[in-house]
């Protein structure tokens, strides 16, 4: 009868601790993507399409309970019970890995090498877990062992959705930046992964055409005050996609990410601005511009101290290799567009 009692509490041990996983995978860590791939499975139906973006929390339930069903046919096919009783979630596990896989472009973004791996290591966990329930157990320290021996498993079947599902850090960023974008929010996209040091070429460019968007005299112009605050990926990519841009400020910043100051200073207008935005105006004091002298003298005489510590600082470095001068200066300079065209990539 204790055996009894204790094989239903592991049962119940293992479907709450796995249903709330499941929950947690779809409604937290896959939110992004479940709304991407909605939009790309049910594009010819706009209602559907936005009423599972608003009701994500009963989309998470209904895949969580759909991926709790699936323990039936699990235990009716593996037959596992007691200590390896979590081993009936193996169809589980690979069902929830499977709907994340999303890439961007495919609903089922798994490469080959990812099917195989998988299914080698599902296939060598119920072997394993087959050789281990035809052994004899002895009855001491039943139920630790039991609950132990679940949670064992359970944390490879979680390793198995983790492996299957898409765990891409820029896919789900950039993800849930076009979400920002498409509402508008462009300050909250920009503060959106703000200090991260990886990007991709999607999210060097929803950053540039959320800074073009930003109010600011005259327009688009923003860019030039906050484009080399971020990681950039690849700025060749970001340069040739700007140029495609019909717009000032967008071909201004391509300049500059090129790191071309002739056709830079040639092109812009220092009548339309107040102010230059401060990496417009390092470029040109890179330049030596007379006219961005002449006209703004000030934050020219600023911005021309600052490049000139920079040199100094590059100066007495000028024995070392170029990676040693960059992350030598990276601290005090990264963020500068000095920094940006001497290392640029």
């Amino acid at each position: 009868m204790e055996k009894k009692s204790c094989d239903n509490c592991v049962r119940w041990i293992c479907g709450i601790v796995f249903a709330a996983f499941a929950f947690c995978w779809l409604y937290f860590f896959q939110r992004e993507l479940l709304w991407a791939e909605n939009r790309f499975l049910f594009s010819d139906d706009n209602s559907l399409r936005i009423w599972m973006f608003n009701h994500h929390f009963l989309v998470s339930l209904a895949l969580t309970a759909i991926t709790l069903l699936l323990a039936i046919p699990g235990r009716l096919l593996l037959r596992f019970k007691r200590g390896l009783y979590a081993c009936n979630y193996l169809l589980s596990a690979a069902f929830l890995g499977v709907i994340t896989g999303y890439d961007g472009v495919y609903v089922f973004g798994q490469d080959l090498t990812v099917w195989i791996a998988s299914g080698v290591f599902m296939f060598v966990l119920f072997l394993i877990c087959k050789i281990v329930a035809s052994v004899p157990k002895s009855e001491y320290n039943y139920r630790p062992r039991t609950l132990a021996g679940n949670l064992l498993i359970l944390s490879l079947l979680f390793t198995i959705t983790a492996y299957l599902g898409n765990t891409d850090e820029n896919l789900h960023r950039r993800l849930r930046m076009e979400q920002m974008y498409n509402q508008g929010r462009y300050q909250d996209l920009l503060g959106y992964g703000r200090y991260e040091e990886e990007s991709d070429q999607g999210i060097d460019l929803l950053r540039a055409k959320s800074m073009l968007a930003l109010e600011a005299t005259p327009k688009g112009s923003g860019i030039g005050d906050m484009l080399f605050r971020y990681s950039i990926s690849d700025p060749g990519v970001l340069s040739r996609s700007l140029k495609k841009m019909d717009d000032t400020q967008a071909y201004l910043s391509s300049c500059l990410l090129e790191g071309d100051l002739s056709s830079f200073r040639d092109s812009i207008n220092l009548d339309e601005y107040k102010t230059l935005p401060c990496y417009y105006m390092q470029a040109l004091v890179m330049a030596n511009d007379s006219l961005a002298a002449a006209r703004f003298p000030q934050q020219f005489k600023d911005q021309k101290e600052s490049y000139d510590f920079f040199r100094k600082e590059l100066e007495s470095l000028s024995g070392e290799n170029t990676q040693f001068k960059a992350n030598s200066t990276f601290i005090n300079y990264h963020e500068s567009y000095y920094w940006f065209y001497t290392f640029r990539k």
